[in-house]
């Protein structure tokens, strides 16, 4: 059912869209990103997100932003996801990767609450890692042996005790969810969560 516009909603649009992601707004407005584009375009007005592809310098994999953004758009976490996580792993540390890591965490977010719902584990120990239920969450990487044999538990795993102060084995999983994917040292060394580790000079090893 389209969304019926209040007039507050259309006049806070008009002072604050340029300063917000689609996300965002639909968010705000407990709508889907496709209702606040429409209104959008129907108020000739631009998101955050407009103006950002359009300041972007030419780039060959500006495509692949592109299909992530209008994937994120439609509500298309995990496929969104997909786009910029290609992205971050070919691309240095330019302003299109930046823009992609940021949304790349509006994905992960979404899809860890879609996690919460649909009980998928790598989701559900995401959703409790973001909440701050940091023993949920290494049960859940633990369970099963998953944080030994699966680089996406090990990688969380290791966030997980990168943030609670346990560097030792935050250094032990950090290392092996690169041995298993060693793009996740790059990913590692651009994620707030290892600070910690990258701050100790006897870890720094791992982001060399």
């Amino acid at each position: 059912m389209a969304k019926r516009w209040k007039k507050q909603e259309i006049t806070y649009l008009k002072r604050y869209a340029e300063k917000k992601h689609v996300a965002e707004l639909a968010e705000r407005f407990r709508t889907n990103n496709d209702e606040v584009s429409k209104k959008l375009t129907e108020l000739g007005l631009e998101a955050k997100d407009s103006a950002s592809v359009r300041a972007l310098p030419p780039d060959p994999q500006l495509g692949i932003f592109e299909k992530g953004l209008k994937a994120l758009h439609k509500n298309n976490y995990q496929e969104a996801a997909k786009f910029f996580k290609k992205i971050l792993d070919e691309t240095g540390e330019s302003d299109l990767a930046q823009r992609s890591r940021r949304y790349l965490g509006v994905c992960r977010q979404n899809m860890a609450k879609a996690g919460a719902r649909s009980k998928d584990p790598f989701l559900l120990a995401v959703y409790e890692s973001n909440r701050g239920n940091y023993d949920e969450a290494l049960a859940l990487c633990s369970r099963g042996g998953r944080q030994s044999k699966d680089e996406r538990f090990a990688y969380l795993a290791a966030s997980v005790y990168s943030l609670t102060g346990d560097l030792e084995k935050a250094e032990k999983f950090l290392a092996l969810s690169i041995e298993l994917n060693p793009k996740n040292r790059i990913h590692a060394y651009h994620d707030s969560d290892f600070e910690a580790l990258r701050d100790s000079s006897e870890h720094r090893h791992l982001f060399d």
